[in-house]
């Protein structure tokens, strides 16, 4: 499929990759797993109500974060700083409810695209 969103960013910037869910009300971080990857590569990962980025790429180590304000608002955009040229790729954001009453996976795509300046 397309990708739902394409961005735009220069060498150097910080750029917001867009992802938010709906859902009533307010959401149960405690409960919520999210993944931001390429492919098969670990951008950032969200779980337990707090990052866990043990096997996150080292080529995103210290670049990524989270609005952990806004998350239970479901706004699961994430941020990626001093963005670098090979960062351009599709990236996925991948929402899971876990615990009692698990509901589908929301999945989004997003064209990053970065140019020289």
């Amino acid at each position: 499929g397309q990708p739902d969103t394409t961005c735009h960013a220069f060498v150097g910037e910080t750029v917001i990759l867009p992802c938010t869910t709906t859902s009533p009300g307010e959401l149960i971080l405690s409960n919520s797993m999210l993944y931001w990857q390429i492919d098969s590569v670990l951008v950032h990962f969200f779980h337990n109500g707090q990052d866990s980025l043990d096997s996150q790429d080292e080529r995103y180590d210290g670049r990524t974060s989270l609005f952990l304000d806004q998350m239970k608002h479901g706004n699961f955009s994430l941020k990626l700083s001093h963005v670098q040229l090979l960062d351009t790729a599709v990236y996925t954001c991948i929402y899971k409810q876990t615990g009692d009453h698990p509901n589908q996976t929301q999945k989004s795509k997003i064209n990053l695209i970065v140019s020289g300046k």
